[in-house]
């Protein structure tokens, strides 16, 4: 301001690094095909208008969203008026299925770093899926189907009330010790994962009851991707095809991180075995008037006319 001349400096010296650089590109004023927090979006949320995100890519977003929990930084904020409007104009393009458990400890969007619209998520006591037919495993289903979300994760916690008490009932029962309680249908759940804590003390060679209820959260998240994997003829043909991976994880209440724990061990041996499979909701795998099988395609079609009459 003082000779009023000026100063031309050239190019960036970071040009050639940028113009490199395969990464997303991030346009000005929150425009159009901007990264957020939780992956590409073209509105600034996960809608339709934007393209399902791989397995491996979902993954990649929880693990980062996690880290930002751990850390303190979470970016997730509030929606707006545009961002509001979008969700219910253009629909929901989650990047991932969640089942997780019913605690208010463990909220499933918070402990990602996720928004409105960022994530399917299905909670219960025991994160849980006891029965073929069932809203669980429905709801799973129209994610993958519908919804098109490339990863289902199955979430687990330490200090799991329900895994506690199957654990105390599955020793009361083991030393003959039967249950005061009159028969509920919180009794019935507790009855449906005492063989978790079954299996978790076989796999310790006994042990204390909270030694045995720590160890058996990472085999209720075993039992319930096996359960999918075995009675939901739509999430195993699309495991199979490599379309959609199912994968555990263990939320741990005191350090707020999630430890991701991949595949079941048993996913090749389910993948491979051919028993019979018993689809959810009443027959996704039903046969048309001719007698042959419905094939996913076809089925999506119907399942997607019923939601929009």
């Amino acid at each position: 301001m003082s000779s009023g001349a000026v100063e031309f400096l050239g190019k960036s010296p970071k040009q050639e690094k940028l113009l490199n650089h395969d990464g997303h590109v991030v346009p000005s004023m929150g425009g159009l095909a901007r990264q957020v927090s939780f992956g590409p979006s073209r509105l600034g949320v996960r809608t339709t208008v934007d393209e399902p995100l791989s397995a491996s890519q979902a993954i990649e977003v929880l693990q980062a969203g996690n880290r930002r929990f751990v850390q303190g930084d979470v970016k997730a904020g509030g929606l707006g008026p545009d961002m509001r409007r979008a969700l219910a104009s253009h629909g929901q393009r989650p990047v991932a299925t969640v089942i997780g458990c019913a605690d208010s400890r463990c909220p499933v969007e918070q402990l990602f770093d996720a928004r409105p619209g960022d994530l399917f998520v299905l909670r219960n006591a025991g994160n849980t899926c006891t029965h073929a037919e069932g809203s669980m495993v429905g709801s799973v289903e129209y994610s993958v189907a519908i919804l098109e979300t490339k990863m289902i994760l199955v979430l687990g916690h330490t200090g799991c009330g329900a895994i506690m008490g199957a654990t105390k009932l599955f020793l009361n029962l083991r030393n003959r010790h039967s249950p005061a309680a009159a028969r509920s249908t919180l009794l019935g759940l507790l009855d449906a994962l005492v063989p978790v804590a079954e299996q978790a003390c076989v796999e310790l060679g006994g042990g204390s009851t909270e030694e045995i209820a720590a160890h058996a959260v990472k085999v209720n998240v075993w039992r319930t991707i096996n359960f999918l994997l075995s009675y939901s003829l739509i999430i195993r043909e699309k495991v199979a095809s490599g379309e959609v991976e199912l994968q555990g994880a263990v939320y741990n209440m005191n350090s707020g991180a999630v430890e991701f724990l991949g595949k079941s061990p048993k996913q090749e041996k389910l993948l491979n075995h051919d028993g019979h499979v018993v689809p959810s909701m009443g027959g996704l795998a039903r046969q048309d008037g001719t007698g042959q099988d419905i094939k996913c395609p076809q089925m999506k079609e119907d399942i997607w006319e019923g939601f929009t009459r």
